[in-house]
């Protein structure tokens, strides 16, 4: 993407843009819901998240389970 011209307080939807664009021109499915998750799985994905310490603390804030709530659910689809 041409950010020539691009004003600073763009650069993040830039970014955004140009990711979901390589996504889409590579195949990778469009979320968790293009690979069978509904929101029903929630909670179990949530539960499944919170004991694996590797992940987590991988994190730049605390993991809670609110947090990965509001996560997955905006992962069932990405654009």
């Amino acid at each position: 993407a041409d950010i020539s011209g691009a004003d600073p307080d763009d650069a993040g939807k830039i970014l955004a843009n140009a990711i979901i664009k390589l996504m889409q021109k590579t195949g990778i499915p469009n979320g968790l819901s293009e690979v069978g998750y509904v929101k029903a799985d929630i909670d179990q994905l949530v539960a499944g998240t919170l004991p694996q310490h590797r992940v987590t603390k991988l994190s730049p804030q605390p993991a809670n389970a609110a947090d990965l709530t509001e996560l997955f659910l905006d992962s069932l689809t990405c654009w």
